[in-house]
């Protein structure tokens, strides 16, 4: 592909994170997922984010519009109910997923006593929900970038479940790593919220030393990983601090992408016109067939 038509193309990209400064926070990649969207819409890229419609000031100041007032989203044998709302800030499309139940929490992802004991139900659900919006709303679409665990289960659901979606046919997904000391990791029997099989719960596929491991689910099951600095890939490669991922890295390495995060305006701009690059190059992987 040459520059011409990097630059000429419209990029059309769903940017999903489980926060977003300012409306929810508890580490860098909520200012990653300010910051990043920003520089890409200046660049040209058609651009909406979305992420969980958490009980926060932030969230309600913006009063978000109702878009989907029942959203049935498949969780395990069952069906739970959503709602999206729609807010535009800086002229994006900021779409909230709603579900009382799993998101009126006071933190996101745990309170001082421990991580939400059902941490797997809310981040399967919200994944979940995310793919039927898109099928049910019909958003064109080229591009889902997910973020760290929380978001790793879109792209499994995209090959599996609506693989046979056209709607889906030619989406590509990115899947940026932040932090892996966080990495979604479940009891086995966390696997029958996705209505997967037990026939993916390998050491091949999404187990890892006898859990469920959201994070692990998404390196091999995205177009594209991007660990977001050269350190940090190192890191994940060197088989001490690879968490025991990094046979993963290693056999997926034609399509680890490494994009340092910016630090001010300029800089963002410049990791934007990167992540254009490796959006088209995850298209490319995905229409040629060549992902996976």
């Amino acid at each position: 592909m040459n520059e011409l038509s990097l630059t000429t193309e419209k990029l059309r990209v769903l940017y999903v994170s489980p926060e977003i400064s300012p409306f929810a926070r508890s580490g860098e990649l909520a200012d990653v997922a300010e910051a990043l969207p920003k520089s890409l819409a200046g660049q040209g890229v058609e651009i909406s984010l979305m992420m969980p419609k958490y009980r926060r000031p932030e969230i309600e100041s913006l009063k978000p519009e109702v878009v989907l007032a029942e959203l049935l989203v498949p969780l395990g044998d069952e069906k739970a109910k959503a709602s999206v709302y729609k807010a535009e800030v800086g002229r994006m499309p900021v779409y909230f997923v709603d579900n009382p139940k799993y998101f009126c929490r006071d933190m996101i992802y745990g309170s001082s006593k421990g991580e939400y004991l059902d941490n797997d139900e809310r981040f399967t659900f919200f994944s979940r929900a995310v793919l039927e919006f898109l099928l049910k709303s019909r958003l064109p679409l080229d591009i889902i970038h997910c973020n760290d665990w929380p978001t790793a289960l879109i792209p499994v659901f995209l090959r599996t479940h609506y693989a046979q979606k056209n709607h889906f046919k030619d989406v590509a997904t990115l899947f940026s790593l932040h932090n892996i000391a966080f990495q979604g990791t479940f009891p086995p029997e966390s696997l029958a919220l996705t209505g997967l099989n037990w026939d993916y719960f390998t050491p091949e596929q999404l187990a890892l030393n006898g859990r469920f491991n959201f994070l692990k689910a998404g390196l091999i099951f995205s177009d594209i990983i991007n660990p977001v600095s050269l350190t940090f890939r190192e890191e994940l490669l060197a088989a001490d601090s690879g968490k025991d991922l990094e046979a993963i890295l290693s056999r997926r390495k034609e399509v680890v992408a490494v994009i340092d995060n910016g630090q001010d305006e300029r800089s963002w701009a410049l990791a934007a016109k990167e992540y254009i690059h490796i959006y088209h190059k995850a298209l490319e992987l995905r229409r040629g067939g060549q992902s996976g």
